[in-house]
C-alpha cells in the first residue's frame, strides 16, 4: 500500500483571488515528475481528479489539484525540493479542460516564443467550440479559407483557424469540434491528438512518453546566445556513443513527430542523443523560424553541441554523430562539408581538417543549395564541383518531394561519387516531404524501411 503524504500550500492566482491546493507525493520521493490537475470540483468526493491524483502518486508523480490558475500551480510544484522542475504536465476536467487549452495555446503572430510551461497536456471534455489563439472554434480546412490549411511561411499576418501549441496535447471526448481541432493541428505538426475515451493507462503512457528527456543548456560560439537542447540517455553510467538531432523548421512544435521518436529509438539502442533547438535558443516564435539560416547559424550550433558533448563523462568523445530532417538536414550537410577554400573557422572545414563527427544522416535536406564546392541544383557530375566530406553520409529523400529536389540530391550524390567520396543516397518512390515524420499518409513499409536504413547506417559507423 502506498502512503500519500499531503503538504498544504497557498496559491496566489494572477487575478488576486486566494486559493488552496495540496501537493500529493509519496514519502521519500526525490526527483519525480509532477502533474497539475485543473478541476472545478477539486476536493469534492465525486471529483474525477481525486482518483487520478491517487493513481498518479502511486505511479511516482507529485500532483497538485487546483480549481483554477494552473500556471501558479506549476510554479508552486517547481519549488518543491522533490520535484523535477523541468518536468510538469497538466490534466484538466470540464471547464478545467478548457483552461488547459487556453493555457498552452500559442498564437502565430507571437513575436517572441515562450518556453513551454508543461511537458504534456490532457484535456477531458473541453469546450473546443470556443476561441483559443488562432482557432476560431470550428474547422476551416474545407471552407476554402486560409488558416487551418497551414501556416503562412511568408509575412507576419496570422489567419484564424489553426490551434497551435508546442505542448503535446491529448483531447479526450468533447464535441465534434474537438476532433476537428486535433486533426487540423496534427496535420501541420502540432502534436494534438483526439480520443473518444481514454483509460488511466493511456493517460499515464502519454504523460510518461513526454518525460523521457532533460532540458540542458550549452555554450554557443555565437555572441549573445545560449543553446537549449533536449538530452536523452540510456540507463546506466557507462559512456555511450551520442547522436545530435537537428530539427526541421517546425522547431519544438514538430519534435513529437520525428525528433523525440528518434531520441527514444536511439536510447533503446543504447545511444544518448541531444536535440539542439536553435529556435528556442534565440527565443524565436514559429513565424520567425525561417529567418534562422540553416547553413550558417544552425550548422554552427551543431558543432557547438559536438564540442559540449565531447566534454561530458557519459559520452564517448570520438563517437558523436548527426542526424537531421528538412532544414535540419540542411544544417547537417553544412556542418560536415569540406572545401579547399574554407576559412579558419568552420563550417565549412578545410580539406585537411576532418569534421569531428563519426556519422551523418540528412533526411530530406536541401540538396539544391550550395555547400562548399557544390553549387546546388542539378549540374553534370564532376569531381571539380563535388560535395566533399570525410564523414560517412546518408541522404534520404522522397521522389515526389516538392520542397527538396530529389534530382538535386541525385546530382549531388553523383558528383560526390565521381570525386571518389562514398556518399549514400536513398530515394523513396511515390512519397513527398517529411514522409517519415508521422504526419502524412506514407506507406508503413516505406516508413519502416527509412527507419531501418538510418538505424543500420548509424550502427555500422557508430557502433553502440
Amino acid at each position: 500500500m502506498v502512503v500519500i503524504a499531503i503538504f498544504a500550500a497557498t496559491i496566489v492566482p494572477a487575478q488576486g483571488q486566494g486559493g488552496i491546493g495540496e501537493v500529493a507525493i509519496s514519502p521519500g520521493a526525490r526527483g519525480v515528475p509532477a502533474v497539475v490537475i485543473v478541476d472545478p470540483d477539486a476536493g469534492s468526493p465525486s471529483s474525477p481528479s481525486g482518483d487520478m491524483t491517487r493513481r498518479l502518486v502511486q505511479s511516482g508523480y507529485a500532483v497538485l489539484a487546483v480549481r483554477r490558475d494552473p500556471l501558479a500551480a506549476a510554479a508552486l510544484l517547481r519549488r518543491q525540493p522533490a520535484v523535477r522542475s523541468d518536468d510538469v504536465a497538466i490534466i484538466g476536467y470540464g471547464s478545467g479542460a478548457s483552461d488547459v487549452l487556453a493555457t498552452i495555446v500559442e498564437r502565430y503572430d507571437l513575436d517572441v516564443a515562450r518556453p513551454p510551461v508543461f511537458r504534456s497536456a490532457v484535456a477531458f471534455d473541453p469546450n473546443c467550440a470556443s476561441h483559443y489563439g488562432d482557432w476560431a472554434g470550428h474547422s476551416l480546412a474545407h471552407s476554402g479559407m486560409r488558416g487551418s490549411t497551414g501556416a503562412p511561411h511568408q509575412g507576419d499576418v496570422a489567419f484564424a483557424g489553426l490551434y497551435r501549441t508546442p505542448t503535446p496535447l491529448l483531447i479526450v471526448g468533447g464535441q465534434n469540434s474537438c476532433h476537428d481541432l486535433a486533426s487540423d493541428s496534427f496535420a501541420h505538426e502540432y502534436f494534438v491528438t483526439y480520443s473518444t475515451s481514454a483509460t488511466f493507462a493511456t493517460v499515464q503512457a502519454f504523460v510518461a512518453e513526454n518525460a523521457q528527456y532533460s532540458i540542458v543548456t550549452l555554450p554557443s560560439s555565437q555572441a549573445g546566445t545560449t543553446l537549449v537542447g533536449e538530452l536523452t540517455k540510456p540507463d546506466g553510467s557507462a559512456s555511450v556513443p551520442t547522436v545530435i538531432i537537428s530539427p526541421g523548421t517546425a522547431g519544438i512544435e514538430g519534435f513529437s513527430f520525428w525528433e523525440r521518436p528518434w531520441a527514444r529509438r536511439l536510447r533503446d539502442l543504447r545511444y544518448a542523443s541531444l536535440i539542439v533547438d536553435s529556435y528556442r535558443s534565440r527565443h524565436s516564435s514559429w513565424k520567425n523560424h525561417w529567418r534562422i539560416d540553416a547553413r550558417t547559424v544552425r550548422a554552427r550550433d551543431l558543432l557547438d553541441a559536438q564540442a559540449y558533448l565531447a566534454k561530458q563523462p557519459f559520452v564517448r568523445r570520438r563517437a558523436i554523430g548527426l542526424i537531421g530532417r528538412s532544414s535540419g538536414g540542411t544544417a547537417v550537410l553544412a556542418a560536415i562539408v569540406q572545401d579547399a577554400d574554407a576559412p579558419a573557422s568552420p563550417p565549412p572545414f578545410r580539406l585537411d581538417a576532418r569534421p569531428p563527427i563519426s556519422v551523418a544522416v540528412a533526411d530530406y535536406g536541401y540538396c539544391q543549395l550550395a555547400y562548399g564546392s557544390w553549387p546546388g541544383g542539378t549540374p553534370t557530375p564532376s569531381a571539380a564541383i563535388a560535395y566533399r566530406t570525410e564523414v560517412p553520409l546518408l541522404i534520404q529523400v522522397g521522389a515526389k518531394d516538392t520542397t527538396v529536389s530529389a534530382p538535386a540530391c541525385e546530382a549531388l550524390a553523383a558528383a560526390t561519387r565521381a570525386a571518389g567520396i562514398p556518399i549514400e543516397l536513398q530515394v523513396y518512390p511515390n512519397v513527398g516531404h517529411r514522409f517519415d515524420a508521422g504526419v502524412l499518409e506514407t506507406p508503413p513499409a516505406t516508413v519502416r524501411a527509412s527507419f531501418e536504413r538510418i538505424t543500420s547506417f548509424i550502427e555500422a559507423h557508430l557502433p553502440p
